[in-house]
């Protein structure tokens, strides 16, 4: 990590942000630092706002949502007026820029085919391809947050009845799908309980036997974003997305997406109905009386 970076992150830390908040902005940092380095072999403190502007270009080329380049632009800004602040540069590139504005987009889904692809590149035989396949499975089936995923107890589980108990502010019970139980109890039964350190009581860990952190579930997506030879992009958001589109393709309605999901509101639930194809069409004609 680039050391401007990191004497900011220890700076975030004394203003009561969340560890959420702050795992963003240096992440959103880290990308345009390396973005820096790569397009124009420069470093931050010599960051020019055409440079600010041309890297906010490449991310709306990327796809990446309104909000997530609004992100983009407050962390940088937040992050040069520390740099002014400790003189390490004269002005800050980013104080003319502005957040553009909120467009609700089509979400980004993966089709059923590249879920089935994904699935099948973990080696299940592994304890690291034991654990990720359990992640993938269980988020795509799901549709729960990553916040909820790491956060998951082994009492949460209920192996006899494929439900699983998610806590937090939404506390709601979500169905464990066929694969997600296989391959939740391939990794509990050959691989975490060798592995995890005593007294732990989340389901996922890591490598040294602790809780897996937020982070490292980003890691994780972005190894295996890599083995689909770079075709879409892998996020949690894009996970949920399309388990929620899959869901309405197959004929689930509204209400019940909400729900499995713990979204407050329908209207959230109603922009998935954008990704809808004809395929959706077919399902009405079968299932609805008067269609």
């Amino acid at each position: 990590m680039n050391n401007y970076i990191e004497n900011y992150k220890k700076f975030l830390y004394t203003k009561n942000l969340s560890s959420n908040t702050i795992s963003s902005y240096i992440y959103d940092l880290n990308s345009f630092d390396e973005y820096i380095k790569n397009d124009y072999s420069s470093e931050l403190s010599k960051t020019k706002k055409a440079q600010i502007l041309t890297y906010l270009v490449n991310l709306q080329k990327q796809g990446k949502s309104s909000s997530t380049i609004s992100r983009t632009i407050s962390a940088l800004k937040n992050f040069f007026e520390y740099l002014k602040k400790e003189r390490i540069v004269i002005d800050n590139p980013v104080l003319s820029i502005h957040s553009p504005k909120q467009i609700k987009k089509i979400p980004v889904i993966l089709s059923e085919d590249e879920i089935t692809e994904l699935m099948n590149i973990p080696n299940k035989n592994t304890f690291k391809g034991s654990r990720d396949s359990a992640i993938l499975e269980l988020m795509y089936s799901s549709g729960i947050k990553v916040t909820e995923l790491i956060n998951i107890k082994i009492n949460n589980v209920n192996l006899y009845a494929c439900i699983i108990n998610i806590e937090g502010s939404k506390e709601r019970i979500v169905p464990l799908s066929h694969t997600a139980e296989i391959s939740i109890l391939n990794y509990l039964n050959n691989f975490r309980n060798i592995k995890c350190k005593k007294n732990n009581e989340y389901l996922f860990i890591n490598s040294s036997g602790e809780a897996i952190s937020r982070q490292g579930i980003w890691k994780i997506l972005k190894y295996y974003e890599k083995k689909l030879n770079g075709k879409e992009e892998l996020s949690p958001q894009i996970l949920r997305n399309s388990f929620a589109v899959h869901l309405l393709s197959h004929g689930a309605d509204l209400g019940t997406v909400q729900e499995l999901m713990g979204l407050v509101s329908l209207s959230a639930t109603q922009n998935y109905l954008q990704n809808l194809d004809f395929k959706s069409l077919e399902v009405f004609k079968k299932t609805f009386p008067r269609a």
